[in-house]
């Protein structure tokens, strides 16, 4: 067994047996979950929505790959089968893992999942255009391009981007705007000189200029080498202008503008035209540019990572990696913050808090928006200082202004503006959970919400959100005459949730949340609630008692692997816009291999995903 899957089976969800063979489907799996599972897991119960009867062969198996996945961490964990129903034996549990583990195991047979076609997001889209004709203007605004539909937590899925025919005119109204924004800004000396142009003269004819051009304009634009027969079909369009008696800078305008609505500048298309269709090959360099550029930058790729693609050395092991230093480094990687970890932490959700002014009259925007500064700096500089990604649980320090040090009744910085400080262990502040913008996006109106809270934990830290609630879910009993109302709102919530459809989630995820009853519905530490005691306890299956927010920092200090995993399956996600599957757990035990012999610092999880098979290479059609 080598490293990568040794550390694998001491961390992951999924044991691996180096030499052991895989059980069949009827004993390792089918066996095992009638006699423990499908009394409550059923296409009839569907208890917490796991239907299990679904799976009724390895390759029904392979299709519900998230399915099983969540299987194996609960039976891993002890959290099921629940400690009323009939535990599994260990002989049992050890073959329902192994076969699992076994079933998605792609190790020896790699594979980089299905080749997409990724369409530009809105801001790649205003990004790009705005790098390749060097203009500071907001095309995509101005055309009234919209937002694109977010999937799976992320703007750029592949899943999610359409080019209708709406969209398609939109995008012929933002090459015109551009243009005419371009063409009229005599401020840069001249659109000409803005692209690199070439003049006619007496020694270069108009036309010969045009090429000479587009011969330029067109890489860029397309981002990959362009054949002659391409740049001559956008010329003849420039010639023809110039015949018809156009100035030379019109007959450039009229000669680039379909190049912007081209699919080769909408799309982020690469060629497998020469490969054997369902053969695997690395993609080629300009293609691996382009894929960096937009992992980390959400944009183009700039003069130097061109240079790099065109002369070999990207597909060097240490020119690849001096490159995504270099860009990692780079103002441009604040997309990446912006477009992968704030939607990863589901930050803009703070926008759409509304405490109530009666309830909390000190909640104003202004600190609302250094709630949303702290998380974003803080993101920031894990990014530019290389600190370790562990520091999303736990950290002694975070940015502050003074009106967000009062809110916290921590020590101010030294002036009024935003900056970082030291946290003592009474500040009870520190990673994720102590931020106010992660408190009070995920509370009501007028009160703490710890199911919101629990599931946030669950489904952003964990990578394990639970199932949506039943249609009837989320709201509470009116008051009844024949029942002894609760004396607290965690009765009450306990009440609400002790439906049999409804129990098995909120075991799970209300404790979570309960440990965070200290900070009020803003993230203020109190003292009490109401005039009661906080309680602030709670018991998870398969862990134990714990206690306020230190004891659950201990908890996910407990499932810092699970953690860690999944921070690495989020950035792997988000880099090759799509949702991750069973044969993309080879790359995953790589990346978090990586991070465990680099301090967990923040350049390994991406150079780590940057080199993955997945990322470099790609699957003939």
């Amino acid at each position: 067994m080598n490293l990568a899957r040794f550390i694998y089976a001491s961390l992951s969800l999924l044991p691996v047996v180096a030499g052991a063979v895989v059980p069949e489907f009827q004993e390792g799996f089918r066996t095992i979950v009638e006699r423990y599972c499908l009394e409550c897991h059923d296409e009839k119960k569907q208890k917490g929505g796991v239907d299990l009867s679904v799976v009724t062969n390895g390759e029904t198996a392979l299709d519900r790959y998230h399915l099983l996945r969540k299987v194996a961490e609960q039976v891993r964990s002890g959290e099921m089968p629940p400690e009323d129903e009939q535990a599994l034996k260990p002989e049992d549990k050890q073959t329902l893992l192994h076969w699992i583990a076994g079933t998605f195991d792609t190790s020896k047979s790699p594979h980089p999942g299905p080749p997409l076609a990724r369409q530009l997001t809105r801001a790649e889209y205003n990004a790009t255009l705005r790098d390749l004709l060097r203009i500071n203007f907001d095309a995509a605004s101005q055309a009234g391009i919209p937002e694109e539909n977010v999937v799976g937590g992320y703007s750029n899925r592949a899943g999610g981007l359409v080019l209708e025919p709406v969209l398609m005119e939109k995008f012929f109204t933002a090459a015109d705007l551009a243009l005419d924004y371009l063409f009229g800004d005599k401020a840069a000396a001249g659109p000409l000189k803005t692209l690199l142009v070439v003049r006619p003269d007496d020694s270069t004819q108009p036309d010969s200029a045009l090429r000479k051009v587009l011969s330029v304009f067109l890489p860029r634009a397309f981002r990959r080498p362009v054949a002659d027969e391409e740049v001559n079909a956008f010329a003849r369009l420039g010639v023809s202008a110039l015949t018809n008696g156009d100035a030379f800078e019109e007959a450039v305008r009229k000669a680039i503008k379909p190049v912007l609505v081209s699919p080769h500048f909408l799309l982020r298309l690469e060629s497998t035209a020469s490969a054997t269709p369902g053969t695997v090959a690395r993609v080629s360099n300009a293609e691996l540019a382009v894929r960096l550029s937009y992992f980390l930058w959400a944009t183009m790729p700039d003069e130097e990572l061109f240079i790099a693609a065109n002369n070999g050395t990207l597909s060097e092991p240490e020119g690849f990696e001096r490159q995504v230093r270099r860009m990692l480094a780079h103002q441009k990687a604040e997309a990446l913050n912006r477009y992968f970890l704030e939607r990863w932490l589901q930050l803009p959700s703070i926008q759409k808090a509304l405490p109530s002014q009666n309830a909390f009259p000190s909640y104003t925007r202004s600190l609302r928006d250094a709630m949303e500064r702290e998380t974003r700096m803080f993101c920031e500089h894990l990014r530019k200082e290389d600190r370790s990604i562990l520091e999303f649980i736990e950290a002694d320090y975070t940015f502050v202004n003074a009106e967000l040090s009062k809110h916290y009744r921590i020590i101010p910085p030294s002036g009024k503006d935003f900056a970082k400080v030291n946290l003592r262990p009474e500040d009870h502040r520190g990673g994720l959970l102590g931020m106010g913008s992660i408190l009070t996006m995920t509370s009501h109106t007028d009160r703490t919400k710890p199911t919101a809270r629990g599931k946030w934990i669950l489904e952003v830290l964990l990578g394990t959100p639970p199932p949506p609630p039943p249609p009837n879910a989320g709201t509470f009993a009116p008051k009844s005459k024949d029942k002894i109302e609760p004396k607290s709102f965690r009765e009450k919530l306990a009440q609400h949730a002790s439906n049999a459809s409804c129990v098995g989630c909120h075991r799970r995820v209300d404790p979570l949340g309960f440990a965070l009853e200290d900070f009020d519905a803003v993230g203020t530490w109190r003292a009490d609630a109401g005039g009661q005691t906080v309680d602030n306890a709670g018991t998870l299956p398969g862990i134990g008692d714990f206690k306020g927010v230190e004891g659950l920092r201990r908890i996910l200090q407990q499932k810092q692997p699970v953690i860690i995993r999944n921070i690495a399956a989020q950035t792997l996600s988000y880099a090759l816009g799509r949702d991750l599957s069973y044969y993309d757990e080879p790359a995953l035990d790589e990346i978090v291999t990586a991070l465990a012999q680099n301090e967990h610092r923040f350049s390994s999880l991406i150079l780590g995903v940057a080199k993955s098979y997945p990322f470099q290479n790609r699957k003939a059609e």
